[in-house]
């Protein structure tokens, strides 16, 4: 029934994608190039202009903190930084400074494509450039309050060497927060139990990073550096027939530092060396106020990554890339909590958690460009793991994972691509679980279940993009997954109790449907407008631990679909648009309750105003639906769903309000 389930929905959408129009070649099927005059009909100022507005190309700025890259490159290259987000990076660069950008698809021109069908390289011009920016921004709450925010960037090029400086001072609220109530219906009791709820927060942070690059000894060097103190607070008032105050004051900051080198070797071959360093410290102190009383649970965390990466790339032949290269990475993990129930009372020591990984992974890989139309790409990592819970690492354990992958793009016409990938995934592990899983007191209460390790995917992916009128564009693909190994929470049952762990539960199948639909609206009295439909269905099937029923995975959510529409109006040196998506809603399991989560819609609006070249105001309007936000327990007695009955029933509901965004920048 699932998979005629999802079949209804790809034909249905097949038909719609179709059904947009007929096509118009447009380079060739593996890459397009644009160059700047493509923008200059968008008043694009930045390269985060620029690549919001390529013709069927969505960005995805990754997850570099987890390795996860985003499907932009500067000049062929990702950006060292782990903690600069993509989109900021191409925030600061100007677009005077881009020569062209090369959109390609499915690997062509032997391009590192790191799991993405589609990849952005922006080709960057060899010319002297000085720019600067500062922008002012303020949120503007209904309540009244304004949170001010201001950052300046600063390029220099001379030459082979640049700098570029970025500074910033931003205070922003939580806009997850707001007034709202909960309810608890118990089993023994004929009314139900509500508490009014009020609450709000606000995170102030400042940032430094700085970029340096200079050509050395045949190659190009580049150094960058990132600082990150950030502060967050917030309050909770709960009112019923008394009333609570639960709090949070956090503190924390990071520091990264990175180092890159690259060289030609030979006549196709080059070197790629990368070393990055990056820590975080945070401190926060929970508090809970009611009768008079007030207790702390303070938790203190410390973490830091080193990173070493080497890269060989050979370009054997026209058309032919091999890669290979190997990267070393230590991780520490660190977090200790105290608990005070009183000020009389003594710091009492909490739940103490400690995780070091040391990773090793190589890679090879091979890039083919056949002809015009198809292009392969085949390749392995084979990466070695080891993660100790103790600084004796007397628990250690070490994995070797192999992860093969495969990519095939042919482009029976230049307007028509077909992608095809075939790859092995290896999850990373959760600190905090691995560490509350191997640091157990009473080893014994595991004696009879395997070691946790890291979940493994198989993932089988077809796509087809067709592009049409110029800035037209329909992607539909479909990808399967076959999970072993899943992590979630699972039952360990002893004869006095039963506790709740996270653990491998067993394999697990996931099946998604994905499109997206560009439709340029020129031809319905709204020139140079876009509107952009997409959507994703998942469906999902994993035995659960505690029942042994068939369910869906913890946190997947079956639906998601979003509508944006933009308009560029350069006669009026005007942009605006407004984009609407269906919020979320997924439901996780633990051994002794369910949980739901799920948030309405977000609709945002935007106008953006030139009111010279270099100036640019913008307002921003969002959560016009003010987003509800529910969350929901279903509790068991005896903290296990298999063995008992429902004795209490919470629902959390909160309304959060909308809020504005005024934002001048002005660019020299």
């Amino acid at each position: 029934m699932r998979h005629d389930a999802l079949l209804r929905h790809a034909v249905v959408l097949a038909c719609a994608l179709t059904a947009a129009g007929t096509a118009i070649a447009a380079g060739t099927g593996g890459q397009q190039s644009f160059a700047p005059a493509y923008f200059s009909q968008f008043q694009a100022s930045s390269a985060m202009d620029m690549a919001s507005r390529l013709p069927g190309f969505v960005f995805d700025g990754g997850n570099p903190s987890r390795g996860a890259a985003g499907n932009v490159l500067i000049n062929g290259k990702r950006p060292t930084s782990k903690t600069d987000a993509l989109s900021d990076v191409l925030g600061r660069i100007p677009a005077a400074a881009v020569e062209r950008i090369d959109v390609i698809n499915g690997g062509a021109g032997g391009i590192d494509m790191q799991g993405h069908a589609t990849v952005a390289n922006f080709i960057l011009k060899p010319i002297d450039l000085v720019s600067a920016s500062v922008t002012a921004a303020s949120y503007a709450t209904t309540d009244g309050a304004l949170q001010p925010g201001l950052d300046g960037n600063y390029n220099l090029k001379r030459g082979d060497r640049s700098i570029n400086i970025a500074l910033g001072w931003r205070r922003a609220p939580d806009t997850g927060q707001g007034r709202g109530q909960r309810t608890t219906r118990y089993a023994d009791q004929a009314q139900p139990a509500r508490l009014s709820l009020d609450s709000d927060g606000l995170t102030e942070s400042q940032t430094v990073k700085v970029n340096y690059a200079q050509a050395l000894l045949g190659g190009d060097v580049s150094w960058n550096g990132g600082y990150n103190p950030w502060t967050y607070q917030s309050q909770s008032r709960q009112a019923a027939e008394t009333l609570a105050l639960a709090s949070n004051d956090n503190v924390g900051r990071t520091l990264e530092q990175g180092l890159a080198y690259t060289r030609d070797l030979w006549p196709g071959a080059s070197i790629d060396l990368k070393a990055l360093y990056r820590s975080s410290d945070f401190t926060g102190d929970a508090a809970y106020t009611a009768g008079g009383v007030t207790s702390h649970s303070v938790t203190t965390n410390t973490a830091s990554e080193q990173i070493l990466t080497g890269q060989l790339t050979w370009q054997a032949l026209d058309g032919v890339v091999f890669r290979g290269g190997v990267e070393r990475a230590i991780n520490a993990n660190d977090s200790v909590n105290t608990w005070q129930a009183n000020a009389q009372a003594a710091v009492q020591p909490g739940v103490s958690a400690s995780a070091h990984e040391s990773r090793l992974e190589g890679q090879l890989s091979s890039a083919w460009q056949v002809d015009s139309a198809l292009s392969a790409e085949a390749g392995v990592k084979l990466a070695q793991s080891s993660l100790s819970t103790s600084a004796n690492q007397a628990d250690g354990k070490s994995y070797v994972y192999p992860k093969p992958r495969l990519r095939l793009s042919l482009s029976p016409a230049a307007a028509l691509q077909l992608r095809l990938r075939v790859e092995r995934e290896v999850s990373q592990l959760n600190f905090g679980d691995a560490a509350a899983y191997f640091g157990m007191a009473d080893k014994s209460l595991r004696a009879d279940y395997p070691d946790l390790v890291p979940a493994k995917t198989w993932l089988c992916e077809g796509a087809v993009e067709y592009r049409f009128w110029d800035r037209g564009a329909a992607i539909l693909s479909y990808t399967q997954a076959h999970i072993s190994d899943v992590i979630d929470r699972m039952p360990i049952r002893v004869a006095s109790a039963t506790y709740d762990a996270a653990g491998n539960i067993g394999d697990a199948s996931a099946d998604s449907v994905s499109g997206m639909l560009n439709l340029p609206t020129d031809s319905w009295s709204l020139p140079q407008g876009l509107l952009k439909l997409s959507t994703t269905w998942r469906a999902s099937s994993v035995t659960d631990p505690t029942t042994q029923a068939a369910r869906r995975l913890s946190g997947e959510q079956p639906l998601s679909w979003r509508v944006e529409f933009s308009q560029d109006l350069p006669e009026q040196r005007t942009a605006w648009g407004f984009s609407v998506d269906n919020g979320w809603s997924n439901d996780s399991w633990q051994v002794g309750e369910r949980d739901t989560s799920s948030g309405s819609g977000w609709a945002r609006a935007y106008v953006n105003y030139r009111p010279a070249a270099n100036m640019l105001v913008t307002l921003e309007l969002n959560n016009l639906a003010s987003r509800n936000i529910s969350y929901d327990r279903q509790h068991y007695a005896g903290g296990d769903r298999y063995a008992s009955n429902v004795d209490f029933y919470e629902h959390n509901l909160t309304r959060t309000q909308p809020f504005a965004m005024l934002r001048l920048r002005h660019d020299w």
